[in-house]
């Protein structure tokens, strides 16, 4: 087999692979809220074995478990015509863009580092991000279970991997993680004292930290600053939208954190990218 079929071959499963995952994102951003806060679906679904695993796939509107040629990541949306195939219930987009997100970071990584271990511990990074975030967009809620498995993850790839550059060295990377928390736990204290209510969530400290876990102590002042001035401009674009000032609008700041590390790992390693000089 050639180099070119071999490269072709790769990418196929790859993408394959990073579609599928994408699909069980979906699952996870529907199914973790639910069975944390013990939200109330209105479906027959809804009894003590609900959990990632179990039932089938179903349509949140009719209840129908969805057949597995109609799961199919990215392409039954197409198929369907964005529509459940028994009760022709509109298909939030969302599912779509997070396969897509899934894709693409596959495809990015792999073009930075190619097919090795640094591709996928890159992937493995953003996909738990990916999904924390768009649980945090939907319902204000960043699980402990993925700060913790993130953390987990981000102290396994930097006691195994960082002499080979994959990650950061372990006393660095406890040293993030131990800043991270610090950084925002401190202005939630501070503000949940002098105003009696929270401004911001644990969970943001939690995130934080497992970045930093990832990435070192040196990136998350830098993090940090990325995700609030993305924040920012979120907030006075959505309050000029509707008419309403910042200081009324609730916004989740878990996804800007995210979208912040997510900037700060390509920017640290942007010499793998041809665009960049």
């Amino acid at each position: 087999m050639n180099h070119d079929a071999l490269f072709w071959m790769n990418m196929f499963w790859v993408l394959a692979c990073a579609a599928a995952f994408g699909s069980f994102a979906n699952v996870l951003i529907y199914r973790l809220p639910r069975m944390l806060l013990g939200m109330n679906t209105n479906t027959s679904h809804d009894n003590p074995s609900f959990n990632i695993a179990v039932p089938a796939s179903f349509c949140p509107q009719c209840q129908h478990t969805i057949q597995w040629w109609h799961n199919i990541p990215l392409l039954s949306c197409f198929g369907l015509r964005g529509r459940c195939a028994y009760c022709h219930q509109s298909i939030p987009m969302r599912y779509f863009w997070v396969e897509l997100g899934t894709v693409l970071w596959a495809l990015l990584s792999v073009w930075m580092f190619g097919l090795t271990w640094q591709a996928l511990s890159s992937f493995v990074f953003f996909y738990v991000l990916w999904v924390a975030s768009w649980i945090d967009a939907l319902h204000f809620l960043l699980p402990d279970v993925l700060n913790y498995v993130l953390f987990g993850m981000g102290l396994v790839v930097a006691m195994a991997f960082a002499h080979n550059g994959v990650g950061v060295a372990l006393i660095d990377a406890l040293s993030g993680a131990a800043f991270g928390y610090v950084m925002l736990w401190s202005p939630y204290f501070t503000y949940l004292k002098w105003r009696g209510i929270e401004g911001l969530g644990l969970g943001d400290g939690k995130v934080l930290a497992a970045i930093g876990c990832w990435q070192g102590v040196v990136a998350v002042p830098n993090v940090l600053l990325f995700a609030c001035v993305l924040a920012l401009v979120f907030g006075v674009l959505m309050a000029w939208s509707r008419h309403q000032t910042v200081a009324t609008l609730k916004i989740p700041f878990g996804p800007f954190i995210s979208a912040a590390a997510v900037i700060q790992m390509v920017l640290t390693h942007s010499h793998h990218l041809k665009f960049f000089v």
